[in-house]
């Protein structure tokens, strides 16, 4: 990964208020003194840091702390009803659509299933305006709406490029932004569910990260120093097509023995029953590996094999300080975690894990769907991807 060095004093800006905004969303509120310190800026740089953000409406005044001597400090929160976004989440079986406040609460979420991109957007257009509608949302207060899909997205061009589960290649979405009124971000899912895990996923600071998305299939999104790491062509990430297997099955695109056919949620559904639901089936498999049955003992350790091996490429490719295990099958990402490590000692004897942390996302099967809502936050502080260029 090539870092830029020369970071421009406007992109320093956009990063502190992602930080100011975490920061007083994290701790319920906080003073511009405490904002000082966790800055480490002059007050005069943070009094010019919270006046945009106050003018903008994004911060007010909440009540006052208790003072250790003379006028006692305001307490200054974010306002939730700033500004709202739409979240859209499509797989291959369901589309997921999310309204949020600025604090990306959840307002309302609908989900119907899937019959073609063409359907699924005229349904999307008709629930986005009755939400509108229900909650009287002022449409200037609207940033726009976040889309996630399974693939390659060229999102300054509004073109879903490669989206393989969805049998979809150079599909545009400028007709359906025009046709909604209302700006559209389209990314890939695994950033999306990084882009969430970063600014509300987790209490702690994670400034240097890998989310791993298991879903459908499998994808990556890399948080590098606060930045979202794309690559030249925007494609960084897809480790979902890294080659773990020499058996001859054929992934959709077009490759064999990529990580996804081995490691992704469909190779643990692969023997389900048509008459059993996903959930169902994934409950009783877990439910038979706890009470020692063979067959899904057998099953689940060599997924959990093929996830680590997969992850050991992450490691030394990326060389995170934590990676994020999250998607549909994050209700489980612990548990397989905890097997990786802990029964199979898979990180025991592999150079390079002793220094990383392997943990389950806490947003779980939401993040792609939650980031995909927070997308739109980049238009309000230019808050821009990090590329790979020279």
């Amino acid at each position: 990964m090539q870092e830029i060095s020369n970071i421009t004093h406007e992109n320093v800006r956009e990063v502190n208020y992602i930080k100011i905004l975490q920061h007083i969303k994290r701790n319920d509120g906080s003073t511009k003194a405490e904002l000082t310190k966790y800055l480490d800026v002059s007050h005069t740089t943070i009094n010019s840091y919270i006046q945009t953000l106050m003018d903008e409406g994004f911060v007010v005044p909440s009540g006052t702390a208790d003072s250790s001597g003379g006028r006692k400090p305001v307490i200054l929160k974010i306002e939730p009803n700033a500004r709202y976004s739409f979240g859209i989440r499509v797989s291959p079986d369901n589309v997921y659509l999310i309204l949020v406040n600025f604090l990306g609460e959840k307002i309302d979420l609908v989900k119907f299933p899937y019959s073609g991109m063409e359907d699924a957007l005229i349904e999307l257009r008709e629930h986005i305006y009755e939400m509108i509608n229900r909650y009287s949302i002022d449409m200037d207060k609207i940033l726009g709406v976040g889309m996630a899909f399974p693939g390659l997205v060229d999102m300054d061009n509004l073109i879903l490029e490669y989206i393989p589960n969805l049998n979809l290649s150079n599909y545009s979405l400028k007709k359906f932004e025009s046709d909604l009124g209302l700006r559209v971000f389209p990314d890939n899912e695994a950033n999306a569910g990084t882009y969430a895990e970063y600014l509300v996923g987790r209490d702690e600071k994670l400034e240097n990260f890998v989310y791993v998305s298991i879903a459908e299939g499998i994808g990556t999104g890399i948080m590098d120093d606060h930045f979202l790491f794309r690559g030249k062509n925007k494609r960084a990430g897809e480790f979902g097509h890294l080659k773990v297997s020499d058996q001859m099955v054929r992934c959709n695109c077009g490759r064999y023995g990529c990580w996804e056919l081995f490691a992704s949620m469909r190779a643990l559904l692969k023997d389900k029953p048509e008459s059993v639901s996903e959930e169902l089936y994934l409950d009783r498999l877990f439910k038979d590996y706890d009470r020692g049955d063979s067959q899904a003992v057998r099953r689940i350790e060599r997924y959990v094999r093929y996830l680590f091996a997969g992850l050991d490429v992450v490691l030394l490719s990326v060389d995170p300080s934590v990676i994020i295990i999250g998607g549909d099958l994050g209700d489980y990402a612990k548990k397989l975690i905890d097997i990786g490590i802990n029964k199979l000692g898979l990180t025991k004897y592999f150079y390079g894990y002793e220094s990383v942390r392997i943990i389950p996302s806490n947003i779980k099967s939401n993040a792609a769907l939650l980031g995909a809502a927070l997308l739109p936050l980049e238009q309000i502080f230019r808050f821009r991807y990090r590329l790979n260029i020279n």
